[in-house]
């Protein structure tokens, strides 16, 4: 199983074909999740159960993301630090396009 953000209750195409990678679920398990439990969050430590948000919900996710880009900068090292860089800063980018219509809601877990 991997954990990715997709739109729930697609609309169109664009939305249909909405997926954000995060990570495998044993890199998750193995890196995210620590990393997510050091930085006592709000918001990102839910994609360990799985979390919907809406445009508003995600404007504070995205925010948190920038705490757990710093502390994945600091403490992980090598390819693994790379990777995790990559994936917030692709969930940073993409995660606000799913939000075209007002009413739509992001799963991610």
């Amino acid at each position: 199983m991997a954990v990715s953000a997709i739109i729930l209750d697609p609309q169109n195409e664009f939305e249909q074909l909405f997926t954000i990678p995060v990570a495998g679920q044993r890199s998750f398990e193995t890196y995210w999740l620590p990393a997510i439990e050091s930085i006592h969050t709000e918001w990102i430590i839910n994609i360990q159960y799985g979390i919907d948000l809406t445009k508003t919900e995600a404007d504070c996710f995205i925010h948190e993301l920038d705490v757990l880009l710093s502390w994945v900068d600091e403490h992980i090292k090598d390819d693994v630090r790379e990777q995790m860089l990559s994936r917030i800063h692709l969930l940073q980018t993409n995660l606000p396009k799913a939000f075209q219509r007002e009413d739509a809601i992001v799963f991610i877990g």
